[in-house]
This record gives C-alpha cells, structure tokens and sequence, in this order.
C-alpha cells in the first residue's frame, strides 16, 4: 500500500469528481429532448383552437429522473403553469394548472421520442408524441384524444430551442 501526502490525495480527489461531474453533464446534454422549448405559433396547428398566445417548456434530467416545466398563456384566460418530475413508466402528479391533467406517464421510444399520456380524475384524456428533429433543434408534439370536458384534440405543436 502507498501511502501518499494529503495535498496528493485531495488532488486525486478533486481531478476525480471533476471527471465525474463532466461525465454526468455530457450524458444529460447528449439527451435531445433536454433544454428550453418556445411555441413557435405560426408553424403549429391546433384543433379545436385557438392555440395558445406563448408557451415555454423546459425539460432537464434524465428519463429515471425527468422534470417538465411548462408555462402556458392560452388564447383567452389565465397564465398556467404546471411541473411534474420523476421517472418513465409511472403516474406522476401534475402540480400547478393544467386543466387536461392530474397525472402525467411517459415512456422513452427511441432517443429522439418520448410518448405521454395525460390523465384526469384517473381517465385517459390526450396522450402526445414528442419527437425532436435531426438537427436538435425543433420539438414536434403531437396530442390526440379528449380533454377534460370531453371535446376531441388533435393538435401539432411546434417548439424551437
């Protein structure tokens, strides 16, 4: 065994943790759903509309520890906002205001595609399909189902990084 001077070992020590934390912010910045999401308005269709003044998605962590922030200014209405984080595979509850859900699911297809569904009161209402471009640079997200009131959606929502 070698017995090594102190200002060695923190060195060790720090050069260490440096790799580690480099290592862990390669993996999440390697994940392409990762990062702040504008509605582009003009390239997205909503049906039934209107579609929404502005929103703001922003997705960090990893599928085993996911956080969604979104912030919502409807065509008409009060500002929503509304987060949920945890893992893949599990219903995790909505905080905040999204009159669509209570709890959200969603599970990873391939590394550019998550699929979501929503739930109310423990009943599907619209399940997406997030894909992001080759490039990075665009989320596509498309919802079908029923809101909460029972009214068919069929929408394509366009974010740009």
């Amino acid at each position: 065994m070698t017995i090594r001077p102190a200002g060695q070992l923190c060195l060790a020590l720090v050069v260490g943790l440096a790799a580690a934390s480099a290592a862990a912010v390669s993996a999440q910045a390697a994940d392409p759903m990762v990062g702040t999401w504008k509605l582009n308005v003009a390239k997205s269709k909503y049906s039934p509309g209107p579609a929404p003044k502005a929103q703001t998605v922003v997705i960090s962590g990893t599928d085993q520890a996911r956080k969604l922030v979104v912030d919502a200014t409807p065509a008409t209405g009060a500002a929503q906002h509304w987060e949920v984080s945890g893992a893949s595979g599990v219903d995790l509850p909505v905080t905040g205001t999204n009159p669509n859900a209570d709890t959200y699911t969603f599970k990873r297809v391939n590394p550019t595609t998550i699929e979501a569904q929503y739930k109310k009161g423990g009943k599907p209402t619209i399940k997406q399909t997030a894909v992001v471009s080759a490039d990075g640079k665009t989320l596509t997200v498309t919802a079908s189902g029923m809101d909460a009131t029972g009214k068919p959606v069929n929408n394509v929502a366009v974010l740009e990084k």
